[in-house]
């Protein structure tokens, strides 16, 4: 008599898997390809409990029906190996990361091998090693070669007590997660990347996938698109402009003339002077012609261009009072020309004391032209780096911006505040603007400003806030204004005050909003709080309202809105847009992607600081730049990295100087960005992937997440392979073609599993006593898949029974010679569960077996060959039993490349059927119907039924709706 010895039984047969690689995925066989993937887990020193590997088997399950399907199944397993977790674990334990992280994963690996998951391990990855982040750093190069990856100040979470910055992920309740300590926001310089250059993409290619609904909603959510207007308030401040040209110019000549009028209409005082000999100038000459003819005063601001910006920072530097700001555009601080050397480079000299000069002005503003075709664009993210202020980088009507008319110079040099709206039909209602706390009008503004103090207390306290917090609609609404200064509004020509306020954000829009209390509901309420002005502009049925309550944010017809009073609300929003020269635009939610962390346990950034050349990357040839050993890992101030003399100190690959490595590491979801393609090519040393192997394999035919990953991980690889795809390494620009997402398995307690409730469930302790079959499929039986469930410790009992009376009834059984009687059933369930594996109704699949099996039991035994049909059937499910099944009946192949037994149409014909009758979605009878029913006779069916004749009363229905031989539904 066969004994079921799951703890046997699955040794052997793990075993043999791995020794014979029976699951390795061949790059050159003839079957079709699918490439499987499932999302690879981070090793954490905890280990994995029972709700990890929910997906695992549920995609075990998949890959072996499809090899059984014929196909050839690429599906493997990595690790998410660099992180902070690790990092702080390793820093409690006093031990380096490097070893942690190898004796976490090494600990995962022997859990995840008991369940029997089908892998290709010769197609292992790990985050971690140096052969492939190698491969993410070549990625990042890539990314800063075509100016997709650039360094820039940003408003980051700061944790005081640890002395580093933490992803938004790390800020629980506005406190650092680790510590507990509250956050602060701060502007510091990181890398980011420019993911909103693919915005528009991102949004339209989400069309076509087979992907949940709700998650394609998160992600053009995220993404956020709205079509609008963006309107240009003048500040009502008395700036005096002193604009100084380049080599070769003169007040005459290029944009000059048309930025003269565009100031002189507007009402500014312009000054630009002719320097003396602009064809061969020198630095002593323009600079002391500037000091001695013009005034600087608190209201000035100096704007130079091209090498007119090296005079100003020159002039600078000699000023014995600060002025307003300064405004650079074309500007650069070495001689380094794209299109040849100029003769007067030797005229000037090429340092400058920035820290003189960053005293000496109150705003900077850098404008760049990325097409320029004089000045590398480093040189105007130098300046940044130099003088810190607002970086612009834009495309110039003409290259160096050398046309008649360059509206984005007047763009960055006007007094001007720029909001962004969706309903400009409301501006003549705009009472006030409301600027971020870190808006970069506000340092502009600051001579002008009489409280300074009050505003200096209001933007301190908004630094330690999150932008969730700031977010939070049932906040009490705060600000403070910015007494002193005004803008205008560009309808009504009235001055209105300036506010800041930290419900509005610097990364969603502008920065800046026009208020309109009577349209908008948090304007209200901030109107309320500090009495401002209500003004009704648009009204529902041309009403003027006397006495504003509450705000209207519906469409309408404008009030007291001059000349378009009476306009439809839709008809007037572009009209007014036409009226106070705005300009449509289209605003995306989705902010660039920051990499840049200051922690070990990660990949370092592949960039050099050179004093001379500026931003390098590191040659290709050196990659990678290997993680370095450190005593301390833990940040004190700055990155643990910068403590290392040995790895920062460097020799710029472009000059030969001395320079300085990044000492910050790639954020982790950059090495998980584009690990599905490594999956493809995983030994590859020459490159990240071979293209004719991304190419055989990918895309991904089918990838199984956890639905928290629906937006971050999902966007940041969508967005990676369209830049693969667009500089010629992928034939194909979405990844992942079918998605789907598992539910949470809970703790006993109906919470999430964690150490510090103790509800956590070891399967290395469920395994050992049930074996990984009953585990298997317990996991897939606890409810369906994508939805959540808490472990039941006695719902496994009954499951473990479920296989062993199987076993029993396969292997111990009798055989017939025919079994007519249960063929039905039997071919019912090939059905049922074929169909419910593709759909990933797993527990439905399983209760179909119980019910073949409760049937098989009070009936005639099956034959033999029937027997195997059951086999093959329980196989995806039950791999060790259904495989030592197969064995012990005299066969030798592995049931993964046995066919799925195919059903008889014939015997899975239902006789009769019930039909569900509906009126408006609403149930008003059920009948009995032939389950060969066409819809016709069905609709007909309905219609004659005197239930739903009563319930149409006669009416005539809209249309009709068949469900195939499920129900019908008239719409009314």
């Amino acid at each position: 008599m066969a004994q079921y010895d799951p703890k046997a039984i699955e040794a052997k047969w793990q075993k043999k898997w791995l020794e014979e690689k029976v699951f390795r995925a061949k790059d050159d066989s003839p079957k079709p390809k699918y490439y499987q993937l499932e999302t690879f887990p981070y090793p954490s020193g905890a280990g994995l409990h029972v709700g990890h590997p929910k997906g695992y088997i549920a995609e075990d399950i998949h890959a072996r029906y499809m090899r059984m399907h014929g196909k050839e199944v690429l599906y493997t397993m990595g690790w998410d190996a660099f992180g902070l977790p690790t990092e702080n674990y390793a820093i409690k334990l006093g031990r380096s990361p490097k070893e942690v992280a190898a004796e976490n994963t090494k600990n995962f690996k022997r859990q995840v091998q008991m369940f029997g998951l089908s892998y290709d391990w010769d197609r292992e990855i790990n985050t971690s090693m140096p052969e492939y982040y190698k491969w993410t750093q070549w990625l990042f190069i890539q990314l800063f070669k075509k100016g997709l990856a650039y360094r820039a100040e940003a408003n980051v979470n700061w944790c005081p007590k640890d002395q580093t910055v933490l992803a938004n992920e790390q800020v629980v309740d506005g406190k650092c997660e680790r510590c507990g300590s509250e956050i602060e926001e701060r502007d510091m310089e990181q890398w980011f990347l420019k993911i909103t250059d693919y915005a528009d993409r991102l949004l339209n290619d989400l069309k076509g996938l087979d992907w949940p609904a709700a998650t394609v909603k998160r992600q053009e959510d995220w993404i956020g698109k709205s079509v609008g207007t963006e309107i240009d308030f003048p500040l009502d401040v008395d700036y005096r402009y002193v604009i100084l040209h380049g080599f070769n110019g003169s007040p005459q000549k290029h944009f000059f003339p048309w930025l003269r009028h565009e100031f002189v209409s507007r009402g500014y005082s312009f000054i630009s002077p002719s320097l003396p000999h602009p064809e061969n100038p020198t630095e002593e000459e323009q600079v002391d012609y500037v000091l001695k003819n013009i005034q600087f005063n608190e209201k000035t601001v100096l704007v130079g261009y091209s090498l007119g910006a090296v005079v100003a920072l020159k002039v600078l530097e000699k000023l014995e009072r600060p002025i307003a700001g300064v405004v650079l555009i074309g500007g650069f601080i070495e001689p380094k020309f794209k299109d040849g050397p100029r003769p007067y480079e030797k005229n000037f000299k090429w340092e400058f004391d920035f820290e003189k000069i960053q005293k000496n002005v109150g705003f900077v503003r850098i404008l760049s032209d990325l097409n320029d075709s004089a000045v590398p664009v480093e040189q105007g993210r130098l300046l940044h780096q130099k003088l810190d202020g607002r970086l612009r980088e834009a495309i110039a009507e003409k290259p160096h911006f050398s046309g008649d008319e360059e509206p984005k110079i007047l763009e960055t040099v006007l007094p001007l505040i720029t909001v962004y709206t969706t309903r400009p039909d409301t501006i003549f209602g705009a009472t006030y603007l409301v600027l971020a706390p870190d808006h970069i009008a506000i340092k502009s503004l600051w001579p002008h400003v009489v409280n300074r103090k009050d505003v200096e207390r209001y933007i301190e306290a908004a630094s330690h806030k999150t932008e969730l917090m700031r977010q939070e609609e049932t906040r009490d609404k705060t600000g403070v204004e910015l007494a002193g200064v005004h803008a205008v509004n560009p309808a009504t020509k009235e001055k209105i005050s300036i506010w800041v306020a930290d419900y509005v954000l610097i990364g969603h829009g502008t920065g800046a909003i026009m208020a309109v209390p009577a349209h908008d509901e948090r304007d209200f309420d901030f109107a309320k709080k500090f009495n401002l002005r209500v003004r009704a502009v648009i009204s529902p049925d041309k009403t003027v309202p006397q006495n504003v309550v509450e705000a209207y944010t519906g469409k309408g017809y404008l009030v007291n809105s001059g000349k378009f009073t009476g306009m439809d609300s839709d008809v007037a929003q572009w009209e007014i847009t036409k009226f106070v020269g705005g300009r449509g635009r289209e605003h995306f939610r989705i902010r660039d992607w920051s990499v840049s962390r200051q922690r070990y346990w990660g990949a370092p950034i592949p960039m050099i600081q050179c004093d001379r050349c500026g931003l390098v990357p590191v040659p290709e040839s050196d990659l990678p730049v290997l993680l370095p050993d450190l005593e301390n890992y833990r940040p004190q101030g700055m990155p643990p990295l910068a403590g290392s003399k040995d790895f920062i100190a460097v020799k710029c690959p472009q000059c030969g100087g001395d320079a300085k490595r990044m000492a910050e590491t790639l954020d982790t979801f950059v090495d998980s960005s584009w690990y599905y393609l490594r999956y493809a090519d995983p030994q590859n040393a020459q490159a990240a992937f071979d293209k004719e192997k991304a190419k055989h394999w990918l895309p991904v035919d089918l990838y199984m997440i956890g639905a928290e990953h629906t937006v971050l991980h999902l966007l940041y690889s969508r967005f990676i392979t369209k830049f693969l795809h667009d500089e010629g390494y992928l034939e194909f620009s979405e990844p992942f073609l079918r998605l789907r997402h598992m539910g949470l398995i809970r703790g006993a307690d109906g919470h999430k599993m964690s150490k510090s409730k103790g509800n956590v469930v070891n399967p290395d302790e469920l395994i050992a006593e049930f074996g990984a079959d009953t585990v298997r499929l317990y996991e897939m039986f606890m409810g369906p898949f994508e939805d959540g469930a808490p472990w039941d410790p006695k719902g496994i009992l009954g499951v473990s029974r479920f296989l062993r009376r199987l076993w029993e009834y396969v292997a111990n059984g009798k055989h017939a010679e025919g079994s007519a009687t249960a063929m039905p059933l039997l071919h019912k369930t090939i059905k049922k569960v074929g169909e419910d594996i593709e759909n990933f109704k797993f527990n439905t699949a399983i209760s179909t077996l119980m019910i073949l099996l409760n049937a098989l039991e009070k009936t005639t035994p099956l034959a033999k060959k029937d027997n195997e049909t059951l086999i093959k059937i329980l196989h995806p499910f039950a791999p060790h039993m259904a495989q030592e099944l197969w064995s012990l009946a005299g066969n030798k192949s592995y049931l993964d490349f046995e066919p799925w037994p195919e059903y008889d149409p014939a015997l899975v014909v239902d006789e009769k059927i019930t039909l569900v009758l509906q009126v408006n979605g609403r149930v008003r009878d059920t009948v009995i119907a032939d389950a060969s029913i066409t819809e016709t006779a069905a609709k007909e069916l309905a219609l004659q039924n005197k239930k739903v004749q009563d319930s149409l009363a006669g009416q005539t229905p809209k249309k009709m709706i068949y469900v195939d031989k499920k129900l019908v539904n008239i719409v009314i």
